[in-house]
C-alpha cells in the first residue's frame, strides 16, 4: 500500500534546480550548493534597483517597500520634513557601494513587497497626485467655461 503522504515521483523533479556555479541538481530552496558551496540567490532583490529607488524616490520610502519592509510607511508619514530624503540618499549610496556578498546575506533571499504593501504605497502616492491635478484642472476648466459663456453671449448680441 502506498503512503498517501509521500512525495509523488514527478513532484521531486519539480523541486530541483541546477546550481548556478557547478550545475549539480539542488533543492529549489537551498541557499547554497552542497557540492561546491556556492551561494544561491533565491529571487532576491537587486541592489542597483534598491539603490536607485532610494536615491530618487527614497523620501517616500519606496526602496523600503521594494525590499519588503513595511516600515517604509514612516518615510511616507514624514516625507515633507526632508529628513527621509536625506536618510534615503545615504542608504542608496550604502546599497550601491556594499559588496555583493553582504547584500545577498542581508537582502538576497528575502521575498519582496507583498501586494497589500504595494496597494498602500500606491494610495499614499496617487491620492496626493490626483489632488494636485484636480487643484490645477478644476479652476482652469471653470475659467474655460466662463470664457466660453462670455463668447457665446458676445456672439448672440
Amino acid at each position: 500500500m502506498n503512503n498517501p503522504y509521500s512525495t509523488p515521483e514527478g513532484q521531486l523533479e519539480n523541486n530541483l534546480v541546477f546550481c548556478r556555479d557547478c550545475g549539480h541538481k539542488i533543492s529549489r530552496t537551498a541557499t547554497s550548493c552542497p557540492s561546491c558551496g556556492a551561494k544561491q540567490n533565491l529571487g532576491g532583490r537587486s541592489k542597483v534597483a534598491a539603490g536607485l529607488l532610494a536615491i530618487f524616490l527614497g523620501g517616500f520610502g519606496i526602496h523600503r517597500f521594494y525590499l519588503g519592509q513595511w516600515w517604509g510607511i514612516f518615510y511616507l508619514l514624514v516625507f515633507w520634513t526632508g529628513i527621509p530624503g536625506l536618510i534615503s540618499l545615504i542608504e542608496g549610496l550604502v546599497f550601491l557601494l556594499c559588496s555583493e556578498d553582504s547584500w545577498n546575506e542581508k537582502y538576497g533571499n528575502k521575498q519582496g513587497a507583498s501586494a497589500l504593501i504595494m496597494v498602500v504605497v500606491t494610495f499614499f502616492i496617487m491620492i496626493p497626485v490626483i489632488g494636485i491635478l484636480a487643484a490645477i484642472a478644476i479652476p482652469a476648466y471653470q475659467g474655460y467655461v466662463q470664457k466660453a459663456e462670455q463668447a457665446r453671449i458676445h456672439i448672440q448680441q
